[in-house]
């Protein structure tokens, strides 16, 4: 296991089980040592292992997200003090500033578009255009043995 970097300040366990604790078990070695927080893993159930496995992977995309961003940091700060921009020298690979991606402030998402007209109406004349899901008034009456077509409001 590596040791932690300078200024970067090691969590409780992680200091529990140190380097120095046990070397890793080599697939050559087989006298090799684990480490305790190897050996503490045999008392686990499968149900246990999982959560240490699904716990395991969210803090390595924790890690890499945030290692990845202070990388991208470090090396616009470096491009900057060199005169380049981040475009200069990766060209359309270069992240984009966060001002042109996605949506400009106060766009919704939706676009502008004319509703759908209606095409069934309900007993107590609840409206439906026949799109999306169904409204539990037309599912309710189906379940009676009723049909869709008595509810269109332009029957052909």
């Amino acid at each position: 296991m590596a040791k932690a970097s300078p200024g970067r300040p090691r969590t409780q366990q992680a200091q529990k089980f140190k380097a120095q604790d046990a070397p890793l078990e080599t697939h050559g070695d087989e006298s090799a040592e684990q480490p305790a927080f190897i050996r503490s893993l045999e008392s686990l159930n499968i149900g246990e292992l999982r959560r240490v496995i699904a716990f395991a992977e969210a803090r390595i995309r924790e890690r890499e997200a945030s290692e990845k961003a202070a990388t991208r940091d470090e090396l616009q700060k470096l491009a900057q003090e060199r005169g380049f921009s981040m475009t200069d020298l990766f060209g359309e690979l270069a992240p984009h500033s966060a001002t042109k991606r996605g949506r400009k402030s106060g766009e919704t998402g939706k676009s502008e578009r004319a509703p759908v007209e209606a095409k069934y109406k309900g007993p107590n004349g609840e409206l439906w255009s026949g799109r999306g899901r169904m409204p539990k008034w037309l599912h309710a009456a189906e379940a009676e043995g009723k049909t869709r077509e008595i509810f269109l409001i332009n029957p052909k």
